[in-house]
């Protein structure tokens, strides 16, 4: 490594590993608002229902993927610190912790429709994301599974790799939601209709979930084939660290089970604001998913960025030092910030250009038969496009925390983030629940509910990326190690 550095050699490494991380989490960023844009044009109320379902989901695996995650910053302390050979046994660690996920999602699918009523949600909405969920979870050990072996790639800064597979798995992805959301009309195959005009496949929100599980391991077996080329199994010791390592084991839980647990901190603070916004009727929630989605759009790829600043930092503390770290870490916020105030300043001026994308298809009332439905997609169109302003407010805010955050996790000060998480999360949602207003559900006061909840969700956003500056500002990052 050089003795010398500057911004633009930082600039330019920053952008050589995260781009195709980018590429890879705006890939799941762009299937995921296709996915549910599918479900409002097969029925509405369906779009509504996959967004709480699934934010549910991730709330349930979202521990153990966090604790997995931290295979790419610990495998790149061990490049850092020129110690390839024992990334292999790394990450049979995290293969095995994976594989014991298996029986615990399973179970917890029985429990669908009692979680979604104990939250209150509109009845007619809890069969479907009881559904959702359930299929959901067979894909959970998937995703743990593919995020752990994923870690290889970003630790040792083959990006590309996870990008080409994620590209794949998203075309995998939006393939089969075409199928099983809306099926087959067998007269495209030159066939009899069958009675009543029914499509073959067709199984609207429970064919998005079992696509969605599909694409989950189709991740897992990629990564999986290719750490078995010959080039890997000798320089990363990936057959002869096939074996239990309790030590190793441990220290995966150590760093990564504050990361796990500060996702199910935010993601379950989400969650609930989520599912408060569901009691207040279908048309809330509808406006708040089309929000939500376009959220999503700018802020998914920003995780690639916070995974790169991550390796970086942890590769760099170990071997050039804190300086070298920390002007990665500026360079990732640079990105991040032009990124983000493009999107802010689209959020401002664009909002009904993009909620125009989501007009509703012009089939799908004829389909279900009730023209109610088309105008209670239209109020939320309407309202839809008011939130994004919202977005626009705190979208700078949170890119900021993201990649700090993702700094922070890299040197190992994993612990602060939870705490940091937990407390800020846990105070916006006593004071969203203390002070909402009362609402009747479908009425102007649930409107007015909605917009509390949304500057909860702001004031949450904005108060996490002043603590994660602060921490780091104060510099005990640079004397940690974990390796």
């Amino acid at each position: 490594m050089p003795q010398s550095d500057s911004m633009r050699a930082a600039l330019a490494e920053v952008l050589r590993i995260a781009l195709p991380l980018m590429v890879s989490t705006g890939m799941f960023s762009l299937v995921l608002f296709i996915d549910r844009t599918l479900l409002l044009w097969h029925e509405p109320t369906q779009m509504g229902a996959a967004m709480a379902a699934g934010n549910l989901f991730w709330v349930t695996i979202c521990v153990f993927v966090g604790i997995v995650s931290m295979t790419g910053a610990i495998a790149s302390q061990y490049v850092g610190a020129g110690q390839r050979s024992r990334i292999g046994r790394l990450l049979w660690q995290s293969i095995w912790f994976s594989l014991a996920t298996i029986p615990l999602f399973a179970g917890l699918g029985y429990f669908a429709e009692a979680l979604f009523e104990a939250t209150g949600q509109a009845p007619s909405l809890v069969p479907m994301e009881a559904i959702y969920y359930r299929i959901l979870l067979w894909g959970g050990a998937g995703e743990v599974m593919q995020t752990a072996l994923s870690g290889f790639f970003s630790g040792t800064h083959r990006t590309r790799t996870i990008a080409i597979v994620s590209i794949f798995s998203g075309l995998v992805n939006l393939v089969l939601d075409l199928v099983l959301i809306f099926g087959i009309d067998p007269a495209w195959l030159g066939m009899a209709a069958v009675d009543g005009g029914e499509r073959w496949l067709e199984m609207g929100i429970a064919g998005a979930a079992i696509a969605s599980v599909i694409s989950f391991w189709f991740k897992a077996f990629c990564y999986g084939g290719l750490l078995l080329l010959p080039n890997f199994r000798k320089t990363y010791g990936m057959v002869s660290g096939m074996c239990w390592d309790a030590r190793m084991m441990k220290r995966l839980v150590y760093y990564g089970f504050p990361t796990g647990l500060m996702y199910a901190t935010e993601a379950g603070a989400f969650s609930v604001i989520v599912l408060m916004i569901g009691r207040l009727g279908d048309v809330p929630l509808q406006a708040t998913t089309m929000a939500i989605n376009f959220n999503m759009v700018a802020f998914i790829p920003l995780v690639g960025m916070s995974i790169a600043a991550s390796v970086l930092v942890g590769q760099h503390l170990v071997r050039s030092g804190p300086e070298f770290a920390g002007r990665r870490v500026w360079a990732a916020l640079i990105i991040s910030w032009i990124y983000a105030s493009a999107w802010a300043l689209t959020y401002w001026l664009g909002a009904d250009i993009l909620i125009s994308l989501y007009e509703l298809n012009p089939t799908a009332a004829e389909t279900v038969g009730d023209a109610s439905i088309a105008a209670d997609a239209t109020r939320s169109l309407q309202i839809a496009e008011g939130l994004l302003g919202f977005v626009a407010i705190y979208v700078v805010l949170d890119a900021t925390q993201l990649i700090l955050a993702g700094a922070l996790r890299g040197a190992g000060d994993s612990w602060f983030v939870l705490v940091t998480g937990l407390t800020v999360s846990v105070t916006f949602l006593v004071i969203g629940v203390t002070f909402e207003p009362e609402w009747t559900r479908n009425t102007p006061s649930a409107f007015q509910a909605l917009q509390w909840w949304w500057w909860i969700l702001t004031g949450w956003v904005i108060a996490l990326g002043l603590a994660m500056t602060a921490r780091y500002a104060q510099g005990s990052w640079k004397q940690m190690r974990m390796v």
